[in-house]
């Protein structure tokens, strides 16, 4: 589907982007004031990453986090959702067959509390970045403090949308609408609220109702499609019941409303395949 080719030629950006850099000096000199003074800031990497990864966007989130370990001259622990392994183990293997020396890529599945968690603690881990939900991120942080370790949080949140009606109309609802539907709103930074001026609101919501039912929903191999499915079936339910609670507390349904006809799956088996170092 079209968001997933999006996703691939980011992720080799990603590569590109960080393996430039890898190549340059790493260091700069300062001006101390006194010619016979050479003062320099030089960069050396923080050592073992502990790098936990969500499961929207698995490969991309995790080049985000294994490009720059790399550049940096770091090892690193992978540790994806256990929703989501297949892409990182994939990645594994293909770092492998590139020839990165055994014990810089390592990977370890399974759920949070039992594969996350001991690399917030663990003082062999020099950093840990974690993308994620809030109070994951809070247990991360209060792990990783008791051995001082850097600390690298991406946690979700309420974004808003505010719309004045001085704004590029067209493209303030182009926004919108990308905001909240791109990826079927699994996103860190999904514009989940949106604020409108009153003025423009009625039309704003139209134009808004009427680009969205233009919206084709698909499986991953369906070329026409322009997003896809919840992450599992126990997702979906959440969100249908919090659509019901809006109605309920008052709330008019525009579009959808209602899960699309089809089968219901998870969307990967709760079981972790082992553990695999490269």
């Amino acid at each position: 589907m079209v968001e997933s080719r999006i996703d691939m030629d980011d992720i080799a950006a990603c590569f590109e982007y960080f393996g430039r850099l890898a190549g340059q000096h790493s260091g700069r000199m300062v001006d101390a004031g006194n010619p016979a003074v050479v003062s320099k800031i030089v960069y050396e990497p923080v050592g073992v990453c502990g790098l936990i990864t969500p499961w929207n966007y698995p490969l991309l989130q995790a080049a985000w986090k294994i490009a720059p370990a790399l550049a940096a001259g770091c090892t690193f622990v992978l540790k994806p959702s256990e929703l989501t392994p297949s892409t990182a183990i994939l990645a594994m293997q293909l770092l492998q067959d590139l020839g990165l020396p055994d014990g810089v890529a390592n990977l370890v599945t399974g759920p949070g509390a039992q594969a996350g968690a001991p690399l917030s603690e663990h003082p062999a881990v020099d950093l840990v970045s974690f993308t994620g939900g809030l109070e994951t991120g809070k247990r991360i942080a209060a792990a990783a403090a008791g051995t001082v370790k850097k600390v690298a949080l991406e946690l979700g949140g309420k974004n808003p949308n505010v719309v004045f009606a001085d704004a590029d109309f067209d493209a303030a609802v182009d926004n919108a609408l990308n905001g909240a539907f791109v990826h079927s709103g699994q996103v860190c930074s999904a514009g989940a609220r949106l604020v409108v001026e009153e003025s423009i609101a009625d039309r704003f919501v139209d134009e808004l109702v009427r680009r969205a039912q233009d919206i084709k929903l698909g499986g991953p191999f369906d070329e026409a499609a322009e997003t896809g499915p919840l992450i599992s079936a126990a997702h979906r339910e959440k969100v249908h019941a919090y659509v019901q609670r809006g109605i309920q507390e008052g709330a008019r349904v525009r579009c959808g409303g209602a899960a699309p006809a089809g089968k219901s799956t998870t969307a990967a088996s709760t079981t972790s395949p082992p553990s695999w170092t490269a």
